[in-house]
């Protein structure tokens, strides 16, 4: 409990301070949940490249610098990064024995680590108003701790029918459907508090039909994150993906969920309703 509410007031600040610390505290993110899939992996034999995982992840933050693109619009930094990344890990297996199994498994982590981390800083930028970045974030984050706290309650008492049990026996359908509705109660809250003072913002456009559907997408998306982990973990082996964080396991373990409703808030909210 005290670690949790001691991230949950460092989650706080960096994203009140803005990019200053966010890039930072992302970086952090990337070398150490990058060391947690060394690990994992390790168990099974498979072996990462990790000057690809790092510097390639590195890379792609610098491209995802929202400034970047607001200077130079119309260029996909992103996918230009992608591609650099790629041809440089594909000329050192070339020089370094062709280890596919190597390049696959790193590539894979490529793309569920550093190409996901750099939506946080897509969310997180506004170019007019900072404040507006610090909702916007906060919006698949709430999504995703509500999926989990409702998923976790309903669950454990009132769940009878496994939702993968070869996956994650702990997890039910009816936990699932808790954490949907918990999702959907937690954004109606937020995003009116947030209308109140941004009403041109996303937020006043969306209509409680409309923020249904946007709350079980992200909600679903939470989920997909942490059964994609729990997979990853049966797969290698062990039960956390770390110890970094005292009682509650990895630091994979705590962003899971995150991964992947974070990029998906990114696509709806600046695709169908920009900001």
């Amino acid at each position: 409990m005290v670690s949790s509410v001691v991230g949950v007031a460092i989650l706080g600040f960096i994203m009140w301070v803005g990019l200053p610390l966010v890039i930072p505290a992302l970086v952090f993110l990337l070398w150490l949940g990058s060391a947690e899939l060394r690990d994992m992996l390790a168990k099974r034999g498979i072996e990462l490249n990790m000057a690809f995982l790092r510097w390639g992840g590195l890379l792609m933050l610098v491209f995802s610098y929202p400034p970047l693109s607001s200077q130079y619009p119309g260029i996909p930094w992103r996918e230009i990064a992608l591609g650099l990344v790629l041809i440089g890990a594909f000329s050192y297996e070339l020089l370094n024995g062709a280890n596919i199994p190597r390049f696959a498994y790193s590539l894979m982590a490529f793309l569920y680590l550093p190409w996901m981390l750099g939506y946080f800083l897509l969310l997180r930028y506004h170019p007019h108003d900072d404040t507006l970045g610090i909702w916007t974030l906060t919006l698949p984050l709430l999504a995703a701790f509500a999926t989990d706290v409702g998923a976790y309650f309903i669950g454990r008492f009132f769940g009878r029918n496994k939702l993968a049990p070869t996956i994650s026996p702990g997890k039910t359908v009816e936990g699932s459907i808790g954490g949907i509705a918990s999702s959907f109660g937690v954004l109606l809250i937020y995003t009116s508090i947030v209308r109140h003072f941004y009403p041109e913002s996303a937020f006043a456009l969306l209509q409680p039909l409309e923020l249904f559907v946007f709350s079980l997408l992200l909600s679903l998306a939470a989920q997909l994150g942490d059964l994609t982990e729990s997979m990853l973990k049966r797969y290698c082996g062990v039960k956390d993906s770390g110890s970094f964080l005292p009682g509650h396991g990895g630091l994979l373990d705590r962003m899971d969920s995150v991964l992947f409703s974070v990029p998906l808030a990114y696509y709806l909210l600046v695709i169908f309703y920009p900001i």
